[in-house]
């Protein structure tokens, strides 16, 4: 798990003499692999086949891609190749996640689909790869423009190939009119790897930001996804259970004058956590 510094502007701002940034990559250095780890093989195969990689080209290519990303901003996801770890989310025993993609590949389907925090974008090519008609249904988000053009570059797509609408903005600052092209435009919104990253203040203040997307009037509307991290001293701030799961989306529900129904599965052991959830 990263715990990022509590600043939004992670480029720019110092503590002292040293940039966030700088902190960040010496906090995460253990995370940075000088090899490609095994769970990334999906991964490598929608590279090879939504991008037409030979599998001989992949990992040079994949290497260049996560090092340019660490160098934007070096999130332990980045040094890992967990932007590219797409088996947590697609796992054919992942109810949720197959309900979601029957749904958008129905014939005649208009929900759309919203990845927050989607990095590079890789479970939006996913999606497309796996038979998604008209991917200007499909969006994602990341505070990190630099990240979504990276995308591009990782998949070789370019948004006359791929519809798709990337946005870049900050999902604390409710004054981002960047982020406002999503308001009220979105049925189904997935957040992995993503809550975490804040404290509680922050988790409440994204949830509401959520909220405001999802399209109006509709009984199917959906937010899902999964985190985790390890129980190391503090953990509790930032990754959810059950219960803080349940009462954040009861106050964030508070203050947009709605209420929500929420699921969660945990698993836990005694140094690590794993939640999926999902809100209606």
């Amino acid at each position: 798990m990263n715990i990022p510094p509590t600043t939004r502007d992670e480029m720019t701002i110092t503590n002292g003499t040293t940039t966030a940034a700088e902190q960040a990559a010496k906090q995460n250095a253990h995370s940075f692999l000088t090899e490609i780890p095994p769970e990334i093989e999906p991964g490598r195969r929608l590279l090879e086949k939504y991008s037409g990689f030979a599998p001989e080209d992949v990992d040079a290519h994949i290497l260049n891609i996560r090092d340019k990303a660490w160098a934007v901003f070096p999130y332990g996801c980045i040094g890992s190749f967990a932007f590219l770890n797409l088996t947590p989310t697609i796992q054919e025993d992942d109810a949720r996640y197959q309900t979601v993609a029957a749904r958008l590949k129905a014939p005649g389907s208009t929900e759309t689909f919203l990845d927050v925090g989607c990095c590079l974008g890789s479970l939006v090519r996913q999606l497309i790869s796996d038979g998604v008609c008209r991917s200007d249904r499909l969006y994602g988000t990341d505070l990190q423009q630099r990240f979504l053009d990276l995308g591009y570059e990782l998949f070789r797509d370019n948004d006359a190939s791929n519809k798709a609408t990337f946005v870049a903005g900050d999902m604390l600052d409710e004054n981002d009119e960047r982020l406002d092209v999503l308001t009220g435009k979105i049925d189904i919104i997935h957040a992995a790897a993503f809550f975490h990253l804040f404290e509680r203040e922050g988790q409440v203040k994204a949830a509401r930001r959520m909220v405001r997307f999802l399209r109006p009037g509709n009984p199917n509307a959906m937010i899902f996804g999964q985190d985790g991290g390890p129980k190391v001293e503090g953990w509790e701030k930032y990754v959810l259970d059950a219960e803080s799961w349940r009462s954040m989306w009861e106050e964030a529900g508070g203050a947009t004058g709605m209420s929500f129904r929420t699921e969660t599965d945990v698993s836990s052991s005694d140094d690590w956590i794993r939640v999926q959830f999902a809100v209606y």
